[in-house]
């Protein structure tokens, strides 16, 4: 390893993200979109409608094994592009109709309200907000260091550098 070139790839997968080369998390979201759709067919007998359990039971196996699917590591791709973030905001809207057994007309708008479900945005909101507010106390120097970060490209200004994480994020 002394002295050698390493070797350029476009995908390397850390600790379960997969980043490319140009940060779109395309490819990230695509595994997690295969890893949840296996789950999803395991658990479609429990989920499904005819399934025995109750909706409360359903729901909380969708929160516990198929939202932490789709959200791993949201802290990190929350910013990318609005399409990939709607690609995982489809898939819980197609889980909460198997699991609600809703017809077609019926809005997701209406199912989240009604089972008190957040959207993956405000889902995602509320685990970047956690997440760096928890940083704050962190006793690491150099994770401390994370938070003062300024990036300055000299065309657009860095989001994170204006913003202070101990205060909640409003929403938009």
């Amino acid at each position: 390893m002394v002295d050698e070139d390493l070797t350029w790839d476009k995908e390397v997968k850390y600790l379960g993200l997969i980043l490319d080369d140009k940060l779109t998390f395309r490819s990230h979201l695509k595994y997690n979109t295969e890893k949840f759709w296996a789950k999803v067919h395991l658990l479609i007998p429990l989920i499904g409608r005819r399934s025995p359990l109750t909706l409360e039971n359903k729901l909380l196996l969708f929160k516990q094994v198929l939202r932490p699917i789709l959200t791993y590591a949201a802290q990190i791709w929350g910013l990318a592009a609005f399409s990939n973030r709607k690609k995982a905001q489809i898939l819980q809207n197609k889980i909460l109709r198997i699991i609600v057994n809703a017809p077609w007309y019926v809005r997701n708008s209406v199912i989240h309200n009604d089972l008190k479900i957040q959207t993956i945005d405000e889902f995602i909101k509320e685990l970047s907000r956690n997440f760096f507010q928890k940083l704050v106390n962190h006793t690491n120097p150099t994770v401390l260091d994370q938070l003062n970060y300024t990036h300055n490209n000299g065309k657009y200004a860095f989001p994170y550098a204006t913003t202070k994480w101990s205060t909640p994020l409003k929403p938009p």
